[in-house]
């Protein structure tokens, strides 16, 4: 099979997740694009996850989306900070190998992800979160972060189109 038909056929494979989780899934919750613009990849720097985390009130009933190509990156889960602050795979909670990946949230508390191929948790592709078990409540007026965080399902549905282009390339 060729390349072209391999991508093809894994975008229209992505794009048919999607859409069932969208059909089936709960209206409630947002999805947060972890990395934003530059997905799930090697960071410019150790703090690059960090910082992006810090600006998300993320909450039960949410899902990340870590937009990753498959065989280059992957998403490790471990249970706990230290584990997670040695990259270490001792103990793996879950492990994610086709990207892109949607996780929903199904549980308060915190949540620790890392890259595990190479050395790129080591350099920063990593990721804690605490997820909160009520959502805040909505600002009183939108702002421009609120309106980034805040994707509607035909939001989405772009943003899946622009990352499989990316992807592509």
């Amino acid at each position: 099979m060729s390349m072209a038909a391999c991508r093809s056929r894994h975008a229209l494979w992505l794009l048919s997740a999607v859409l069932a989780s969208l059909v089936a899934g709960s209206t409630a919750g947002v999805y947060h694009i972890v990395g934003a613009g530059k997905g799930w990849r090697m960071p410019p720097n150790k703090t690059y996850y960090e910082d992006w985390a810090s600006s998300r009130n993320i909450s039960i009933g949410d899902k990340l989306m870590f937009l990753y190509r498959s065989g280059v990156y992957n998403i490790v889960e471990v249970p706990s900070r230290e584990l997670f602050d040695a990259c270490s795979m001792r103990n793996v909670t879950n492990r994610y190998q086709r990207g892109p990946t949607i996780i929903e949230l199904t549980e308060p508390g915190m949540r620790y992800y890392f890259c595990g191929v190479g050395e790129h948790c080591e350099v920063g592709q990593k990721l804690a979160i605490y997820v909160c078990a009520v959502a805040p409540p909505p600002p009183d007026e939108p702002s421009a972060v609120a309106a980034v965080a805040l994707i509607s399902p035909a939001g989405l549905a772009a943003c899946l189109v622009a990352a499989l282009l990316i992807m592509a390339l």
